[in-house]
């Protein structure tokens, strides 16, 4: 697909003097943990009573984007439960990423370096579900079968503002429970509420899923703007509802924003679903693929994705919120990956092609070209790398 060259008639053509670009660098809040083995060793180890584990089969679920730090939080937790007679295994917990299929689950996991070989316990992969519990107006709620079948659940996942939509609770341990456990299938049910009905329809699905299931302890983890690990929290199952949006809280006044108000042309390095679940955040772009309300960003006329990045196997979610992208991104688009994504999430905007350039140049170009200003050489062209 756009294996050939498209000619069309653009007034002075592709050459251009390009605006002169200098390097700036933004400056944030930067606490991290220094420590991650010990952090996690320390939030464990004020887990009451651990030797209730003893015995235990314990699913682990792990999700699709990438996490600062996750290969010693897991490490350690499975080194914990261990510890204390468990019998820890990984679950993926993704929805419908990975083509929806468990093979497709476990490749991601990979990519992330989390195998058997690493953890040391088994990774078990099924796109079966069970129906556990319903919603206030009838809808099932479905969970993975596997780990419905274990004695419990460790819920662990970053705490995050959502790429579609805004409330109290929004990425995070209540939505892996609800989505990314639920498969295809819950996935796919519950996005038929729409975005714009998360705020209420997450934090019901999650509290009727907590009333039926098992779950130990649950992980949050909380970055900072520059993608490092700043806070783990080791919840029991009876605060994860009153302490989770908490953590958003924190995890939102510590977000990366570009501090730009107006920019003719935004160049963006590459995009993928271990960076947002729209491939390029809206919390940074102010550009949501659902058209719900309350995401914040500069004004931006035209925006130009250049690649993919390697983690996302593909699923190129989130072009469609790009005006400019380049043959060599479309040539890497798993279009089955991408289409079973966008279908589940309803948000079908995310998934459609944006004018196709043949190069990086191109594409720049292209989008200076067509941006409202007369004069290219005083264009606010700003660019970064998104990881």
């Amino acid at each position: 697909m756009f294996d050939k060259e498209i000619k069309f008639t653009l007034d002075g053509g592709f050459e251009c003097e390009l605006p002169k670009m200098t390097q700036v660098k933004q400056h944030f809040e930067r606490n991290k943990l220094n420590d991650i083995p010990k952090a996690i060793n320390e939030s464990l180890s004020r887990y009451p009573n651990p030797e209730r584990l003893n015995g235990m089969s314990l699913a682990i679920t792990v999700g699709s984007r990438g996490i600062s730090g996750l290969i010693p939080v897991l490490q350690e937790t499975i080194a914990f439960l261990k510890h204390h007679g468990a019998k820890p295994f990984i679950v993926p917990s993704m929805g419908s990423h990975g083509s929806a299929n468990a093979e497709g689950q476990v490749v991601i996991l990979e990519t992330y370096g989390v195998t058997e070989q690493s953890m040391g316990v088994p990774i078990v992969s099924s796109m079966e579900v069970v129906h556990v519990a319903t919603m206030s107006d009838g809808v099932p709620l479905y969970l993975d079968k596997v780990a419905m079948e274990a004695d419990g659940i460790i819920l662990c996942n970053k705490i995050k503002p959502h790429a579609d939509f805004k409330g109290q609770v929004e990425s995070g341990l209540l939505k892996m429970l609800c989505i990314g456990l639920g498969n295809h299938v819950g996935a796919s049910s519950l996005h038929r509420y729409g975005f714009h009905n998360f705020h209420r329809v997450i934090p019901e699905a999650g509290e009727r899923l907590l009333d039926k299931i098992h779950v130990p302890f649950a992980i949050g983890l909380v970055e900072n703007a520059y993608d490092e690990l700043m806070d783990i929290e080791v919840v029991e199952q009876q605060n994860i509802l009153s302490l989770e949006p908490e953590y958003l809280a924190k995890a939102k006044r510590n977000i990366a924003t570009i501090q730009i108000p107006d920019i003719d042309v935004l160049i963006i390095q590459e995009i993928g679903k271990n960076i947002s679940g729209e491939g390029m955040d809206p919390n940074v772009t102010g550009r949501p693929g659902s058209g719900v309300g309350g995401f914040k960003g500069p004004n931006i006329s035209s925006t130009v994705v250049l690649s993919l990045t390697e983690a996302t196997h593909g699923n190129g979610v989130g072009i469609g919120m790009a005006d400019i992208t380049t043959r060599q991104l479309v040539q890497k688009l798993d279009f089955s990956a991408m289409y079973t994504n966008a279908a589940t999430a309803g948000t079908l905007a995310t998934a459609k092609i944006p004018m196709v350039m043949g190069n990086d140049r191109e594409a720049i170009v292209f989008a200076l070209k067509t941006a409202p200003i007369h004069d290219i050489s005083k264009a606010k062209l700003f660019g970064f790398a998104t990881r």
